[in-house]
């Protein structure tokens, strides 16, 4: 298995980065929206390159209906969490 591009591990950082600073209210979805949507410019100008399943993109574009929605929050962050964690494994140490 060869190495992931430095392009990649600056994705999923960015990627961990919005996961963990998720806005739970209205006040903190502008900004977060802002960073989602440059990430996923990024991500469509290199997605070849990429392995991204569904859950990637609901996650990146779905920020206002989990505020809204707590049920439907814990499963997209749940899902997407586990995506993050499996594409991290094999990115270099910090």
């Amino acid at each position: 298995m060869s190495a992931p591009s430095p392009e990649w591990v600056s994705v999923l950082r960015a990627m961990r980065r919005l996961f963990e600073q998720e806005p739970t209210d209205k006040k903190r979805l502008g900004p977060w929206e802002d960073e989602a949507i440059a990430l996923m410019k990024r991500l469509r100008s290199v997605q070849a390159s990429f392995d991204l399943e569904e859950i990637v993109w609901h996650y990146l574009i779905d920020a206002d209906i989990r505020v809204k929605d707590e049920g439907y929050a814990r499963v997209q962050r749940e899902g997407f969490e586990s995506w993050l964690k499996d594409a991290e494994r094999a990115l270099p140490p910090e």
